[in-house]
């Protein structure tokens, strides 16, 4: 499993976790920042950018005054979450579970992410290997086999479905 950024400020000696919410999308901004702005905020000892939770960042500290201090008039920052959370809600975080996607030949998908996003295409060939899958774009004009990852795609339509159809 792949593990989310954390990034080490201080030694810890008596840590608590805190839920910092920023604006979708710049959480590594705010990250690099906090990073920044460490050795102003006493008492921060981490911070964790989550996998599982996207426009929150996850701060180590010692006490919720350093996180105050830490987020004091940074951009993107909406707020503190004033509610502690475990060591272990923290980690859990940090965790990229993977996705189990049965993809075939001939399914039809709709590309999530990327220069794709919102594309719909036919599926040419699958390598499980590399988690990558071969497509053919619906609506193209010229046609262009293209790799996508299979995390990068939504499964729409299944091979068995259309032949379903059909009869």
């Amino acid at each position: 499993m792949e593990q989310s950024e954390i990034a080490p400020v201080q030694e810890p000696e008596k840590s608590h976790f805190f839920v910092v919410r920023v604006t979708i999308g710049r959480e590594m901004q705010v990250m690099e920042r906090f990073e920044s702005q460490a050795d102003r905020a006493k008492g921060v000892y981490a911070i964790i950018k989550p996998y599982s939770l996207k426009g929150y960042l996850i701060v180590e500290s010692d006490s919720m005054e350093s996180i105050g201090q830490l987020t004091y008039n940074i951009k993107h920052v909406r707020g503190v979450i004033r509610r502690e959370i475990s060591a272990e809600e923290a980690l859990k975080t940090t965790e990229k579970k993977q996705q189990v996607i049965e993809i075939n030949v001939g399914d039809i998908v709709k590309v999530t992410t990327g220069p794709f996003k919102g594309e719909t295409a036919t599926v040419r060939s699958v390598d499980k290997d590399k988690g990558e899958i071969t497509v053919l774009f619906v609506e193209s004009t010229v046609p262009i086999n293209v790799n996508i990852k299979m995390s990068d795609v939504m499964l729409i339509k299944t091979e068995e479905s259309k032949n379903e159809n059909k009869s």
